[in-house]
């Protein structure tokens, strides 16, 4: 299931406010706080990401990120594989693809709080963790268009990777906290 609102929609709804990151970062953020917490709500998503900015999002813009929202909840939650990464389509360039998929890996690491010094994440989770990581700091500038085939294997292993978390999470007591 792809999101029902374009990439590019939400691109420019998120450049709108200077010093945010990018749609990509939005919802890797989005999708690492679901994680962590499948209660975490639109409103709380929508404060971490645009902090001070919150209040003058227009309504046109907060129904396409409830749009976005509702999506991505909804694949975390149906534990289907439909969970898709919110990234530019084919279309873009391969580097542009790359920086974004960077993006989302920060987003989601900022999203469930990984620094990249805890060690008692459940089950798969460190390893899953530390290779977003690794995604977010590789340098686009060195990818030419023979790494197609390498991009799309990273963007389904995040993809993948995402749910495996998720599950592990969900499996994990109630109790925890963020």
């Amino acid at each position: 299931m792809k999101h029902e609102v374009g990439y590019d929609d939400i691109e420019l709804t998120v450049s709108k406010y200077p010093g945010l990151g990018s749609a990509a970062e939005a919802h890797g953020l989005l999708s690492g706080m679901l994680c962590v917490d499948g209660g975490t709500d639109f409103d709380q998503w929508i404060k971490d990401f645009f902090v001070d900015d919150a209040p003058s999002i227009s309504q046109l813009e907060l129904s396409l990120l409830r749009t976005v929202f509702d999506t991505t909840r909804k694949q975390l939650d149906d534990f289907d594989f439909s969970f898709q990464p919110f990234l530019p389509d084919d279309e873009c360039s391969l580097e542009e693809r790359a920086i974004a998929l960077g993006e989302w890996c920060q987003g989601f690491l900022l999203g469930i709080g990984y620094a990249g010094k805890r060690s008692e994440w459940p089950g798969e989770c460190t390893e899953i963790l530390k290779d977003f990581l690794e995604i977010a700091q590789l340098d686009p500038e060195v990818v030419d268009e023979s790494d197609e085939m390498d991009y799309a294997e990273l963007e389904e292993y995040v993809r993948v990777g995402v749910q495996v978390v998720r599950s592990e999470f969900t499996s994990q007591t109630p109790n925890r906290l963020h």
